[in-house]
């Protein structure tokens, strides 16, 4: 067995495709149809999805490199990470900072320590990045082991090169899906699960086909969702950014690299033509014919006169230049960028001139677009995930008001730096000061999610400490008066011992003003 923990070779270029069991030992046979539906599409699907991960990882090897190409040379490995680059400088900016509740900023469902259970912070952005390769990804919600040390609900992120779902149009949500859990030494799987709007079944390979497991959920639908890139109502799974034309622009990229490398074997050496030279010189004692290499690099080398007695004539003839290549190239980066608006910059192309702030942030206008509109979509998604979470850890299948309200928060897609987002947030505040006692603020500024809570913690204890000083001052604040001044309800006595006089008002209290020089006067 081969677990699908490690990278693992796909086999399905060759021909070897995976066929749906007909006869699977204790699984209801009105599921047959669905598996067999499930398993077609991801055979479908499996090849091409296995083409654009050897283009994201750089693995992919050109078919036809052209006739300008030596056979000798033809064996050279040459990558373009321009896919990458495109998927990372998406997914980068996609950053997930938590969930809010439209009555609190707060996380009023508890749901961090779930999230933090299952390592949200490193898997999302895994998920979101695979999504952008495959055009989508599945998440799995469900039951954890807490007695083997697992959280009390597991949300597994799985590929679209591993797995399979059904859209309906209907609800706009997965009819039924698959996931691999394991394979063999030929990629074929020996272990999925099928899950469905009540069940989960999981299938395991013995003897024979056989249900290893029934997990009856009662959640109404099936506990996965697909976080999509780009979708559109005839493609409800999305779109790559590894589409076709980024592919054929990966192509010409690397053919141009090649060409380049091979220009450089002539031009690294000079190139001379010999005019009438005896063709004898060229051979040794034993009429061999010299290696060029060996006339190239030889320190001394005699060439005799022709059989006219005429000296032969030497010329240099001009070397190749790379110039066009990188002329080209420049113009494939401009393709490239056009194709996935990332800036060109991005693309190991240097400009002449050093751009400026305002050109730097007029280039990545259309990227911060592309992935504010990722966000909205996956967001949709993960609030369906958090409202699953809940519902299998509180055991209940009803979807609350509050609940229905759960939202996904992100970053600014545009990363502004604090400076920018502070002197705008600045500004806000001076028309609407009441924006300065909001989260909202502190998010707009760029603080994350635990910066936040740390923020308002620390704000709460300094309140709190004050609170206290404040208190302690009015209990003891009178002692820390000058003694001559008099204090509430001292008696006229005490203020003469003080160095103050009485003075009586009719019949009521005696009062005293202090006198440095010992005398006061009276009414």
């Amino acid at each position: 067995m081969t677990s699908l923990l490690a990278p693992v070779t796909d086999f399905s270029d060759l021909g070897i495709i995976f066929n749906p069991p007909t006869d699977i030992k204790g699984l209801d046979p009105a599921l047959h149809d669905t598996l067999s539906n499930l398993v077609t599409v991801w055979n479908r699907k499996r090849a091409r999805n296995s083409l654009r991960s050897r283009y994201a990882d750089g693995k992919h090897r050109l078919r036809d490199i052209g006739f300008s190409i030596p056979p000798s040379m033809r064996n050279l490995e040459e990558v373009v990470g321009w896919p990458a680059k495109a998927v990372n400088a998406h997914a980068e900016r996609c950053m997930f900072d938590g969930f809010v509740s439209p009555n609190s900023s707060d996380d009023s469902f508890d749901l961090n320590p779930i999230l933090s259970a299952n390592r949200w912070d490193i898997e999302l952005p895994m998920a979101i990045s695979s999504s952008m390769i495959h055009s989508c990804v599945f998440m799995a919600v469900s039951e954890g082991d807490e007695s083997a040390g697992e959280p009390p609900v597991l949300t597994i992120p799985h590929s679209a090169q591993w797995s399979s779902a059904l859209w309906n149009f209907r609800t706009r949500s997965l009819k039924a899906a698959i996931t691999i859990d394991d394979i063999d030494d030929y990629a074929r799987p020996t272990r999925f699960r099928l899950w469905t709007p009540f069940q989960v079944i999981t299938c395991q390979l013995g003897r024979e086909w056989y249900v290893d497991d029934v997990w009856t959920h009662g959640l109404g639908r099936v506990p996965v969702e697909v976080l999509s890139y780009r979708p559109t109502i005839d493609r409800p799974f999305g779109r790559s950014i590894i589409n076709r034309a980024v592919m054929s622009i990966t192509d010409d990229a690397v053919r141009t690299v090649l060409r380049s490398e091979v220009s450089a074997e002539f031009y690294s050496a000079p190139q001379w033509l010999l005019l009438g030279a005896d063709p004898d010189s060229f051979k040794d004692d034993d009429g061999n014919p010299i290696p060029v290499w060996e006339f190239v690099i030889g320190r001394l080398n005699m060439i005799g006169k022709d059989e006219d007695g005429d000296v032969p004539k030497l010329e240099q003839i001009t070397q190749q230049s790379v110039q066009p290549h990188i002329d080209q190239m420049r113009e494939l980066a401009c393709r490239f960028a056009g194709e996935t608006n990332v800036p060109v910059s991005s693309l190991g192309i240097i400009q002449d001139n050093p751009s400026s702030a305002e050109a730097m942030h007029a280039a990545e206008k259309d990227l911060v677009i592309d992935c504010s509109a990722a966000n909205r979509v996956y967001g949709a998604s993960l609030r369906r995930i958090a409202q699953d979470i809940i519902m299998l850890r509180d055991r209940t299948t009803e979807v609350t008001d509050e609940m229905a309200g759960i939202t996904a928060r992100w970053r600014n897609p545009s990363l502004p730096s604090v400076i920018d987002a502070g002197d705008a947030m600045v500004k806000l505040v001076g028309a609407f000061p009441w924006l300065a006692d909001t989260t909202v603020a502190l998010e707009e500024v760029g603080f994350t999610d635990e910066q936040i809570t740390r923020l308002l913690s620390e704000k709460r204890r300094a309140e709190a400490k004050s609170a206290l000083n404040a208190l302690a001052g009015m209990n003891g604040g009178g002692n820390d008066k000058p003694d001559s001044e008099p204090q509430g309800n001292q008696s006229s006595d005490q203020i003469a011992e003080d160095g103050g006089e009485p003075r009586t008002t009719g019949d009521g209290p005696s009062v005293a003003t202090a006198a440095g020089n010992g005398t006061g006067t009276a009414a």
